[in-house]
């Protein structure tokens, strides 16, 4: 079964629906019952390696959901704080929601129109580029769906690293 460790406090259906008005995005049923389950935290299977071509990708933390009127919502600690943040800041395009960080701190996203998941690595963007440039060279699709994502996770001991 998959777990995440080290939990957030959990949240409620209206939890989750407020998250959803502020990200224009219904998610994926197996997502909402994850976080449902288990608000972010440390995943028990945290390595994507079903690219042979590519180097395997670490999940280090799923990003939680912020309870309705929390203080800290902002924060970029949770889902809906990190997705405004970062759309406003022009890091990531809106149509990507970004749900957990790798250890080298790019992000694991939803995309809004596909539910593909996207990994989004912001450490190779170029300066002397549009960002719009950048937020396409940034892009590479892990899977089809969230569940065939989580699905495809294994051990790190399980991985061969480059």
């Amino acid at each position: 079964m998959y777990r995440l460790l080290k939990s957030d406090a959990p949240i409620t259906e209206s939890d989750f629906s407020a998250l959803e008005t502020a990200v224009g995005y219904q998610f994926p049923g197996d997502f909402k019952a994850l976080y449902l389950n288990f608000n972010g935290g440390s995943p028990n299977l945290a390595a994507w390696a079903e690219d042979e071509n590519y180097e395997p990708i670490i999940i280090r933390r799923f990003k939680s959901i912020a309870s309705v009127g929390a203080t800290d919502s902002s924060e970029t600690r949770y889902i809906g704080g990190c997705y405004q943040r970062m759309v406003q800041r022009d890091v990531i395009p809106p149509h990507l929601v970004p749900f957990a960080n790798c250890v080298a701190n790019n992000f694991i996203c939803l995309d809004k129109h596909s539910g593909r998941v996207i990994y989004f690595a912001v450490d190779v963007f170029q300066p002397d580029i549009a960002m719009c440039l950048n937020h396409v060279n940034a892009q590479k699709s892990l899977s089809v769906s969230f569940e065939a994502f989580i699905s495809s996770l294994v051990d790190e001991d399980e991985v061969d690293f480059f």
